[in-house]
C-alpha cells in the first residue's frame, strides 16, 4: 500500500506500527498548517465583510424608516429591524476583537487619538 504526502504529493514511507503519517516531512506539515490557519482567516474576513454590508443595510433603512419612508410592500418590521441591527453589531464587535489580537491572543489596543 502506497501512501502519498498530503501536502506535497511525494510518496510516504508506511511504518508497520503507530499512527500512519500524513506528511513526508516536518515541513510539509507546518506548510499544511500555515495553509489552513491562513484559509480560517480568509474565510472569517469574508464573514466580517457580510455582516458589515448586512449592518450598513440595515442602518439605511432604519434612517429611511426614521424619515417616514415605507416600503412598497410593507415588510420592514421596526422591532425586528432593531433588533437585528443590534445582534449584528454586537456580533461584528466581538468577532473584530478576535481578528484584531495578534498571535499571543492578547488583543491589539486600537491606536489612540491625538487630544
Amino acid at each position: 500500500m502506497t501512501k502519498v504526502c498530503e501536502y506535497c504529493g511525494r510518496a510516504l514511507v508506511v511504518a508497520g506500527a503507530g499512527r500512519p503519517r500524513r506528511y513526508c516531512t516536518a515541513a510539509c506539515r507546518q506548510r499544511a498548517y500555515r495553509s489552513r490557519a491562513i484559509a480560517a482567516e480568509v474565510r472569517e474576513r469574508i464573514e466580517l465583510g457580510q455582516l458589515a454590508l448586512q449592518l450598513r443595510d440595515n442602518a439605511d433603512r432604519l434612517l429611511l424608516l426614521s424619515q417616514g419612508w415605507h416600503p412598497p410592500d410593507g415588510t420592514d418590521n421596526l422591532d425586528d429591524l432593531l433588533s437585528t441591527t443590534v445582534r449584528l453589531a454586537t456580533e461584528l464587535s466581538h468577532r473584530g476583537h478576535v481578528l484584531g489580537s495578534d498571535e499571543t491572543g492578547h488583543e491589539t489596543p486600537l491606536p489612540r487619538s491625538p487630544d
